[in-house]
C-alpha cells in the first residue's frame, strides 16, 4: 500500500488533533492551527495546477493556519477564524 504525500499530511492532521485534545502543547503552537494548515495543504496541493478563486482563498486560509500555529497575533483577530471563512468561501465559490 502506497501513501501519497495529500494522505500523509491529512494523517499528520490527525495526529496534531489528538494531540491538542488530550492537551498537549509546546510553547506557544496551536496544535489545532497545525492541523489546519496540514489539512488544508493536503487540499491545496492537488488545486494548484490550475488557479482559480477557490485556490487562492485557500491558500489564504492556509497562510492563516500557519501564522496562528506559530503564535502570531494581530489585535483581536482570530486567525483561525479567518482561515475557516476563507476556507467556505473557498466552496461557495467553486
Amino acid at each position: 500500500m502506497s501513501l501519497s504525500f495529500s494522505v500523509i499530511l491529512v494523517i499528520l492532521a490527525l495526529v496534531a488533533f489528538v494531540l491538542a485534545a488530550i492537551g498537549w502543547t509546546y510553547r506557544k503552537t496551536d496544535l489545532i492551527a497545525i492541523g489546519l494548515a496540514l489539512w488544508s495543504l493536503s487540499i491545496l496541493i492537488s488545486r494548484l495546477s490550475h488557479l482559480s478563486l477557490g485556490t487562492i482563498l485557500l491558500l489564504v486560509a492556509f497562510l492563516a493556519f500557519v501564522a496562528a500555529a506559530v503564535g502570531w497575533r494581530y489585535r483581536k483577530v482570530n486567525l483561525i477564524a479567518i482561515g475557516l471563512a476563507a476556507w467556505t468561501l473557498t466552496y461557495l465559490v467553486a
